[in-house]
């Protein structure tokens, strides 16, 4: 037990000690200004990111963005893209408002007041021919297609077609309705004779005559071109063509006569009724390889489209002649009829077919100006030009100069006596055709 009590009286003088005696302080070193490491080398480390201090000035608003221009005027690229330059594909639809050169024609029915009607005779008019028969508009139509070949959409095939309708104009003459020429005929040069002359068909009191004189136009083309696009700028596009060409013009002039022979002694106291006609043709058609040029400028919603194309080939020419005479004779019991081969300028020493192949040119120029109708479409009215270098056309293959034994009015039955005229020959001269386009265009 003593010793229990002296063990717990050691430990309560001791405890007594430690709370008596006061409490020992440590100094803490104040904290040391931060050293920055350095990289090997000496090169110095970046400080660490310090806190903001919330009073600190917000940062300037950024300068404001320029306003946007409208799309119209905005630079475009220099590069149009895929499918922009030519378009996937694309085709337009042209109603076409064109003029012919003037259809030429030698000199056919003349007037006189005091006699026959001899070209170079005074009191002589010329009624019917002399100079070019203006030819009015003719109406028409052209299709055109075509679509890219390639993924840049900077080359093409393009295809067209072109008509205009067949124009016919005519012309009469008669001593009926014109008091001032009682005399009306056909002059030629007589070909026994040399010196000119003239068949009479009408003669005061003696007959009538009506002369018709009909001339006519038609046109067709067909052209087949790879396009390439040389120059696809902003505004600016400018594509060369080159393939081939096809164009065929064919016209034709006819001369018609109806005259009634009334019972006289130069008759023969009989009423005859006479119909002549001649009939002349020309054909041409035209192959060729072609080169060109097209260059579109746009600016907003406006465009212009100038086109320059040149053909090189052979056109192909035939000139054809044909004519015929009916007479009807009164008598009695019935009348009597004939027919005979051979007008007045068409008669057998010229009749039938004549053909040639020449060299030819055909350039054309077009113009366009319009408006673009969105992305893919385009309204326009333009004008075209088109030449034929080398053509035949049928009034330049009349020969008035004729053998009169061959003329069935004035020997029928009769056969060729003297020279062999009238002759078929091949006269060429140039053509062309002009004027007014009017058309929409799309492409995608």
């Amino acid at each position: 037990m003593r010793t229990v009590a002296l063990t717990v009286a050691g430990w309560l003088l001791v405890a007594g000690g430690a709370v008596a005696q006061p409490p020992t302080v440590i100094p803490v070193p104040p904290p040391a200004e931060p050293v920055e490491p350095a990289l090997p080398g000496g090169a110095a480390v970046s400080r660490p990111l310090q806190p903001v201090d919330a009073k600190a000035e917000p940062p300037k608003p950024a300068d404001p963005a320029p306003p946007e221009l409208p799309p119209e005027i905005v630079e475009p690229s220099r590069d149009p893209g895929p499918k922009k330059i030519l378009g996937g594909s694309w085709g337009s639809d042209e109603i076409l408002i064109w003029w012919a050169k003037g259809a030429p024609v030698p000199t056919l029915v003349t007037g006189g007041r005091g006699g026959p009607p001899v070209l170079g005779a005074d009191g002589t008019s010329v009624l019917l021919g002399g100079s070019p028969v203006n030819t009015p508009d003719i109406a028409g139509y052209r299709l055109t297609h075509g679509f890219s070949l390639d993924s840049g959409d900077r080359v093409g095939f393009e295809w067209s077609y072109f008509f205009l309708g067949s124009r016919t104009v005519s012309d009469f003459a008669t001593n009926v309705t014109n008091p001032r020429h009682p005399f009306v005929g056909l002059p030629f040069v007589n070909a026994q004779t040399g010196q000119p002359d003239v068949l009479t068909l009408a003669r005061p009191g003696e007959s009538n005559v009506l002369a018709h004189l009909y001339t006519s136009t038609r046109l067709q083309g067909a052209e087949a071109t790879l396009v390439g696009n040389l120059v696809a700028r902003p505004g600016v596009k400018i594509h060369a063509v080159a393939g081939y060409r096809f164009l065929q013009v064919n016209e034709g002039a006819r001369l018609e006569t109806t005259w009634m022979q009334f019972p006289t002694a130069r008759s023969g106291y009989q009423t005859t009724l006479g119909l002549t006609a001649d009939q002349f043709d020309g054909r041409n058609e035209f192959h060729g390889g072609q080169v060109g040029l097209v260059g579109d400028f746009h600016r907003g919603p406006f465009y212009v489209e100038l086109t320059g194309k040149v053909a090189f080939g052979t056109n192909y020419q035939v000139v054809t002649a044909d004519g015929q005479t009916h007479l009807l004779t009164a008598s009695n019991p019935v009348p009597v009829g004939s027919s005979y081969v051979g007008g007045v300028y068409a008669q057998p020493t010229n009749i039938g077919r004549q053909t040639q192949t020449v060299f030819a040119v055909v350039p054309e120029g077009m113009f366009k100006v319009g408006l673009k109708h969105g992305d893919h479409g385009r309204w326009f009215v333009g004008y075209n030009f088109l030449y034929l270098s080398s053509a035949v056309r049928p009034g330049d293959q009349i020969d008035t100069t004729l053998n009169p034994s061959q003329i069935p009015m004035l020997n029928p039955g009769g056969g060729l006596v003297g020279p062999d005229r009238p002759r078929l020959g091949i006269s060429t001269t140039d053509f062309w055709v002009q004027g007014l386009l009017i058309g929409f265009e799309g492409r995608f």
